[in-house]
């Protein structure tokens, strides 16, 4: 799909060739579709594990739990600065190998050797044997045979993904994303190490999280109180919308105009430069300048760039000049975890700093406005009253987004079936 503009009265819905039709939300509330999804979706796809930034040095680590997949990963820089990424799991009995009190916990930090609580054998960055308890009791040099496995990773400026497909990766990561994804998103990410995160749960299906921020539609009445003016304008009979939507084979992108300088709602907004989507203090215009990729249409007056690759990573960029992640990763049918990390420019003073801490705490209260209403969303639609739901032209990401999880799992169970036949071997 290329990038396009519509014209006046042209819905986008059309424009992108994605049907009208009310759209099934069955593989929200069907524990038995989320089983294949797993399969189809989750074990296939490219996975976001965090940035190249958090093993900066030799021996840094953190880990990244995949809990639906029954996956943990240890990632970590090697004496030579060589990343590596391999399964948290010590190859004498399987014990997770890096963990801290509770074993389903992340945990971050730099060693020399990673050491299994079980019996105390240590493995170096390289993956190798460093350390091993009674060494003459190992059986035909078996102890110094043993290297920790590693998972297929591969990175897109400076954000690491792994594969856990049980064939191996299907595509590269380039052709997971496209080249539209690839080649045109370079941005200097790594300057903008003034890092926040948070973490949230909710009793809902992954696939809500994801549509709650796949489109503006809800900002009028989630967030009327931290958003006033966009409830006003609806009230005065306008529209609050995105200015450009996009798909891209499985992603999908949308644009959204800035608001001015002085746009202040609070005397505590005015005070700190910053309100619900973030600080609002003049940053380098450098950091203005966003990936081509993440404003295709040139738009000027941007505020709001959201990229969403397929399937749970979002990539948002803010005016005036700082970023955002979000994931939203399944822990059962009716469970979700959402990680949410924010990237600004280091501050160079009080003020700014002050901007900042304020822009985080406004952001994450319209974030969890959205987390508030998951498990109400879940309870209405596991009541079955509806087979189908309509949508408005605004909801386009949503509807492109469905369609692409139906597809996943209809193209996995047609090839597993044909598989178990015996008739070819997909």
């Amino acid at each position: 799909m290329t990038n396009l503009m519509r014209q006046d009265g042209e819905r986008w819905t059309d424009k992108l060739g994605l049907g009208r039709d009310p759209i099934s939300l069955e593989d929200t509330i069907s524990p038995e579709f989320y089983e294949l999804e797993l399969e189809a979706v989750f074990r296939r796809s490219w996975l976001y594990v965090g940035r190249v930034d958090r093993v900066a040095k030799p021996g840094d680590y953190f880990t990244k739990e995949f809990d639906a997949l029954k996956q943990s990963v240890l990632v970590t820089r090697d004496r030579e600065m060589g990343l590596r990424v391999y399964h948290n799991v010590c190859p004498h009995r399987g014990n997770k190998l890096m963990w801290d009190t509770h074993a389903d916990q992340e945990v971050s930090g730099r060693c020399k050797m990673f050491v299994c609580k079980f019996h105390g054998i240590g493995f170096g960055t390289a993956g190798n044997v460093s350390k091993l308890t009674d060494p003459k009791a190992w059986l035909e040099g078996q102890g110094e045979q043993m290297r920790l496995k590693e998972v297929p990773f591969e990175i897109w400026n400076g954000f690491i993904f792994v594969n856990f497909d049980r064939r191996g990766p299907q595509q590269t990561l380039r052709e997971f994303l496209g080249d539209h994804y690839w080649n045109e998103f370079d941005f200097p990410y790594e300057e903008l190490s003034e890092h926040y995160s948070a973490k949230a749960t909710a009793k809902a299906n992954w696939k809500a999280m994801v549509d709650g921020f796949a489109e503006v539609y809800h900002a009028t009445t989630t967030h009327a109180l931290p958003f006033p003016s966009a409830a006003a304008m609806v009230g005065a009979g306008e529209s609050f919308t995105g200015d450009y939507y996009n798909v891209r084979g499985q992603h999908r992108e949308y644009l959204m105009g800035g608001y001015p300088d002085d746009f202040y709602h609070f005397d505590y907004e005015r005070m700190t430069e910053a309100f619900g989507t973030g600080p609002r203090h003049p940053m380098d215009p450098k950091y203005r300048q966003i990936p081509k990729g993440a404003n295709p249409i040139g738009m000027e007056n941007w505020g709001n760039s959201s990229t969403m690759l397929f399937p749970n990573f979002y990539l948002q960029f803010y005016a005036p000049g700082w970023y955002v992640t979000y994931q939203m990763i399944p822990l059962a049918y009716n469970e979700m975890r959402f990680e949410i990390d924010m990237y600004m420019p280091p501050a160079r003073n009080f003020s700014e700093l002050l901007s900042h801490k304020a822009g985080v705490q406004m952001f994450l209260e319209a974030a969890l406005q959205d987390v508030s209403l998951l498990e109400a969303q879940q309870a209405g639609l596991e009541t079955r009253a509806f087979d189908t739901y309509p949508l408005t032209d605004e909801e386009v990401c949503v509807r492109q987004f469905h369609e692409q999880i139906y597809k996943a799992v209809d193209a996995y169970v047609a090839e597993t079936r044909v598989t178990d036949l015996g008739e070819v071997n997909l």
